[in-house]
């Protein structure tokens, strides 16, 4: 299991106070034992695959474009990962899938999923025939990821499956653990394809906003994902932090990494 992390995450930056650097920082030191590698920064044409070039002026104003270009770039790493077959986690900040091609809100500024997977899909192999290259996107975050939705609406090679989170019909608020662990086994076991790529956020924790999912809960939905990625993708697995606010964050992060990468 390969984590993909640098130390300069764990920088400071103008942002709410809840997207701190011990978010990186604390979760970095949980998970020592596992190999870690170093990011660089996407490039500007990564994010132009995405993001608008007015989006991309927008961010550099605000002065976030090198974190988040670095964020961006431990996406494109953990992607590059998956496609060896490796299981990889991207331990970024900030996150992104609020982010949409020209708008971006709740912390957000690259949708990071969404870079790696338009970076790399031309290479992603498929095992059935006459298809290749089709992508799952379980986003696990408390919130809607509206912007990984709005990137990807008319692209029938990429399926996003937002699980349990908030949404205009409140879904989420007649969810129970088991309702939404059976929501991620159907993701995985209703679709077809060749990369699953996780948007990993921990904010349905127990003890954080979404008040629902324990540390045992985040374990079994790692182990789903990843059984149904040696099934269907060959393995070719990853995922990218996004949020999750309560001070546990690394231990959420940890269980989720024991049963995603097997290891």
């Amino acid at each position: 299991m390969k984590i993909v992390y640098s130390e300069k995450f764990e920088e400071r930056y103008s942002a709410n106070p809840v997207e701190g650097p011990d978010r990186a920082r604390l979760s970095a030191r949980k998970l020592q034992g596992h190999d870690f590698v170093e990011p660089l920064p996407a490039s500007l044409e990564d994010v132009s695959r995405v993001h608008s070039r007015e989006h991309i002026e927008m961010v550099r104003r605000k002065g976030m474009l090198a974190p988040a270009l670095l964020a961006a770039g431990g996406a494109n790493l953990a992607a590059e990962i998956a496609l060896r077959g490796k299981a990889a986690f991207a331990l970024v900040r900030p996150p992104g899938h609020h982010a949409s091609a020209t708008t971006a809100w709740g912390m957000c500024y690259f949708n990071n999923v969404a870079v790696a997977v338009r970076k790399i899909e031309d290479r992603i192999e498929g095992k059935i025939e006459g298809r290749t290259g089709k992508v799952l996107i379980v986003d696990i975050d408390l919130h809607y990821g509206d912007g990984t939705v709005g990137i990807f609406r008319w692209d029938d090679g990429v399926k996003v499956v937002n699980v349990g989170a908030i949404d205009p019909g409140f879904d989420y608020l007649a969810l129970d653990p088991a309702g939404y662990i059976g929501q991620v086994e159907r993701a995985v076991a209703e679709s077809d394809f060749d990369l699953l790529a996780v948007s990993a956020g921990f904010d349905t924790y127990v003890l954080d906003w979404g008040g629902l999912i324990d540390l045992a809960d985040y374990r079994e939905i790692g182990r789903i994902l990843r059984e149904g990625a040696e099934e269907k993708s060959a393995g070719r697995r990853f995922a990218v932090l996004e949020g999750g606010y309560h001070q546990d964050l690394p231990l959420c992060i940890r269980s989720f990494v024991e049963g995603f990468g097997g290891d």
